[in-house]
């Protein structure tokens, strides 16, 4: 094919890129065209090159590059109709909706997009969609968009308009463009005007599809993936926004740290302030809580009264009616000393794990010893922490 230089638009880091056909069947090979800038400030198409599925990639690294692949005709038949009076998204959405007369067995893809005055619609099988998009990864592409090729050629007035492009023959008339087989175009031409494209015409037209394709099938569930925000290339931009949050998120931390700082000091003082109006010896809330806590224990009050911690013995010995109570006794510093009996230690084990599930503190000799009678006898101590 011979070499055609058009400008093409500024698209920044993606001002060139490639142009793939794919083959009409699967490892079929593929012809593909280098989109490359020219002296001129545009941009070129260059010679055709073949490429076999599973080999190494001749084309080198195209991060960035724009990619647009042409899927073969005879698996992505092109239905051209006029658009009417209706708005181009709505008639684009009912050609999505409705593809009238290319309807085939098994799941199928529908793409359509608006073309001047008409509405171009093009039924395509999953399976092939599936195979196109993995044989393109298998090369290392991700493609931009797919094109059915038979849109290489240009629009026709009348009759048919045919050529060749990688080996494959196209046709398109003023209602559909397909797959150039002899008989199709015999019974779509009708005797009327048979036009043959030039192969720099052809040139033309591939660096218009790669520019502005006029129906990319990747649309609906084979829409390209949205470019991730942590895909972008400002990774400075980024490290600057993450050290500003968290410049950020530490003057809050540290602006809550003080102010809870400031209300726990205001209670602490005024908890102090109303023990010195009981008792004016106390200088800190220790002292304090100490004087306090001797106070209840000669009124017998509070949570390490006698009233209390017996009560709690008794809670945690209901559950378990072989564990009997030896003797008990009181001591003035809030203790309450037990001796226990069970026939089983597990029984006073599970007295002893309630007690402590419930705040209480518990010391235990370290050994136990059954008695005259077989029971397991155990002196506990029990008091408020």
């Amino acid at each position: 094919m011979a070499r055609f230089s058009q400008p093409l638009p500024d698209d920044g880091d993606r001002a060139a890129g490639l142009i793939v056909l794919l083959g009409d069947q699967p490892r079929d090979a593929w012809r593909w065209w280098r989109v490359s800038s020219t002296d001129a400030g545009g941009a070129g198409l260059e010679s055709e090159h073949s490429y076999t599925p599973g080999a190494d990639a001749p084309w080198g690294d195209v991060d960035g590059a724009r990619v647009v692949a042409l899927v073969p005709a005879v698996g992505a038949p092109v239905r051209i109709a006029p658009r009417g009076d209706m708005p181009a998204a709505q008639a684009v959405a009912a050609a999505r909706l409705a593809p009238a007369g290319l309807s085939g067995a098994g799941p199928a893809h529908m793409a359509a997009a608006a073309e001047g005055d008409h509405v171009l619609s093009c039924r395509a099988a999953q399976h092939d969609m599936d195979v196109w998009l993995a044989e393109l990864a298998a090369a290392g592409l991700d493609a931009d968009a797919l094109v059915p090729a038979a849109l290489v050629l240009p629009a026709a007035d009348e009759g048919v308009v045919q050529g060749e492009i990688g080996g494959q023959m196209l046709a398109r008339s003023r209602d559909a463009a397909f797959a150039g087989e002899p008989e199709l175009i015999d019974a779509l031409a009708a005797g009327g005007v048979r036009r043959e494209l030039a192969p720099d015409a052809l040139a033309a037209r591939l660096a218009e599809i790669w520019r502005e394709p006029p129906l990319n099938l990747r649309q609906g569930a084979y829409a390209r993936p949205r470019v991730s925000f942590f895909r972008l290339p400002d990774w400075a931009g980024l490290a600057r926004m993450a050290a500003v949050l968290a410049l950020l998120g530490f003057l809050i931390l540290a602006v809550e740290i003080v102010r809870l700082e400031l209300d726990s000091k205001a209670l602490e003082d005024k908890a102090l302030a109303a023990a010195q109006q009981r008792f004016p010896a106390v200088t800190d809330l220790a002292s304090a809580e100490a004087q306090v806590n001797a106070e209840l224990l000669r009124r017998g009050a509070g949570g390490a009264s006698f009233g209390a911690v017996t009560s709690a013995v008794f809670a945690a010995m209901q559950p378990l009616p072989d564990v009997q109570l030896r003797s008990l006794s009181w001591q003035g510093n809030g203790t309450l000393a037990i001796r226990a009996a069970a026939p089983r230690v597990e029984d006073i084990n599970t007295m002893l794990i309630a007690l402590q599930a419930d705040g209480w503190e518990v010391t235990v000799p370290p050994e136990t010893a059954p008695d005259a009678t077989g029971a397991t006898v155990v002196d506990i101590t029990v008091r408020n922490p």
